[in-house]
């Protein structure tokens, strides 16, 4: 990383869209920020990285929700097999 690259500590950090056109102009000019291969494509619009922030928010969302529901569903097991062990061994003593 050269010296013109790094920021000092006193320098702001750039928002996204200053980022965005600070990238832009280097491209424009024919240099880039980074190396061309680790270069990520520009999204065609805001909106798309929205979409695809959503849906991958929803998969995330989902696969959380399913891990919560299958272990209340082990501990529900867990708790009707105790239950029924104490029904027996009460009936078996009792009776």
């Amino acid at each position: 990383m050269t010296a013109d690259n790094k920021q000092s500590f006193d320098e702001q950090p750039l928002s996204r869209r200053e980022y965005r056109e600070q990238l832009a102009r280097q491209q424009r000019q024919g240099t880039s920020a980074r190396p061309a291969d680790t270069e990520l494509p520009l999204q065609d619009s805001p909106e798309m990285g929205r979409r695809q922030f959503a849906s991958e928010h929803k998969q995330l969302t989902a696969e959380q929700k399913t891990a919560v529901l299958r272990r209340k569903l082990n501990i529900a097991i867990v708790a009707l097999l105790a239950a029924i062990i104490v029904v027996y061994l009460i009936l078996f003593f009792v009776g």
